[in-house]
């Protein structure tokens, strides 16, 4: 089993979930000065194939992405429905719900938080099929969840 969680060294997102994205985003576009992003969306649950807490799951949100030369923000409205996200904006009110590290071997990244004791919270694949998603829970130790996101066009051969 690899002993590492990073593929490359650098954080590609940080998410911020809110029980209003549009009104979120306006506010930090006002705050920064960038233009507001075009808002999207989960995918489709057909299309997400989507788990939460190991079940089979048809969760949705609205999605906001301020885009920056190293990092982007997004900023995140959770269905009504129960998710990892819908659980941390109910418990801890609107705040910072991941950071999101890029990964090409999801499998392998897995195997190594699962092992040092941060459970697989949800997963499903990205709007377009173009590859997926898997939040990790480390909110007891870092006071938010770690996001893994692997992309189709860099992903490494898995069993």
């Amino acid at each position: 089993m690899d002993k590492r969680l990073l593929d490359e060294d650098e954080v590609m997102q940080i998410c911020f979930v809110t029980d209003d994205v549009v009104k979120s985003a306006q506010w930090f576009s006002d705050l920064t000065g960038k233009p507001m992003p075009k808002e999207g969306k989960a995918a489709d649950p057909e299309e997400a194939k989507a788990t939460y807490n190991g079940m089979p799951a048809a969760v949705g949100c609205r999605i906001m992405m301020f885009k920056f030369g190293n990092i982007d923000v997004e900023f995140l409205e959770p269905g009504p429905e129960k998710s990892a996200w819908r659980d941390l904006l109910e418990e801890k009110g609107p705040g910072c719900h991941h950071i999101a590290f890029r990964t090409r071997n999801l499998t392998k990244r897995h195997e190594y938080l699962e092992s040092r004791g941060h459970k697989l919270l949800q997963r499903g694949e990205f709007d377009g099929s173009h590859g997926r998603y898997a939040y990790y829970d480390t909110v007891k130790d870092l006071g938010v969840m770690i996001e893994l996101l692997e992309f189709d066009k860099d992903k490494e051969p898995q069993p």
